[in-house]
């Protein structure tokens, strides 16, 4: 850091892996939420949803755990190349139409879900700002990308859910 003395830098750096550990954590607990959701859902789509966005959360522990590490032992950041929904290919006429027969403990699981991805962006927003190395401001607006995608695809299934009763995710 330009200008900084080693105190000042190693003060950022604590700051920093403090908020990384804070950021495993948050999505270890996403991860734990959106598989606890699973069990809560009747529709195939739902759950592929919830358990897809469980695998992501695994994904970003994973990757910010390893960005834990490399900062730790060596100062370096690592590359992040991003994770992508599986697609699936359901059943239409053994699906299609269903009413979700939970949807008010869907709605709500919806809610805390999208606040949280909306939460967990802004946190990764925070961090790319703080961070000066190209490869660490990449990972982070990366990460908060995918939040934000997560974050809309829960508010158009919350959409679909209040008004129709019924999961389009996979459409």
């Amino acid at each position: 850091m330009v200008g900084a003395t080693e105190d000042e830098s190693m003060d950022q750096d604590i700051g920093l892996l403090e908020a990384i550990d804070l950021a495993i954590e948050a999505e270890v607990n996403a991860r734990d939420f959106y598989q606890n959701a699973v069990a809560k859902v009747s529709d195939e789509r739902g759950k592929d949803l919830l358990q897809q966005l469980a695998d992501f959360e695994q994904g970003h522990f994973d990757k910010l755990s390893e960005l834990r590490k490399s900062l730790t032992e060596s100062g370096k950041y690592i590359e992040y190349g991003g994770i992508e929904f599986k697609k699936k290919v359901f059943n239409v006429t053994e699906i299609d139409g269903q009413m979700e027969p939970n949807k008010n403990e869907i709605l709500d699981i919806l809610r805390l879900a999208i606040e949280s991805e909306n939460n967990a962006k802004e946190a990764y927003l925070g961090l790319s700002g703080k961070v000066d190395d190209p490869k660490g401001k990449e990972m982070f607006r990366k990460l908060a990308h995918e939040e934000e995608l997560h974050w809309k695809i829960l508010n158009d299934e919350f959409y679909q859910i209040s008004n129709q009763g019924v999961w389009t995710w996979g459409d």
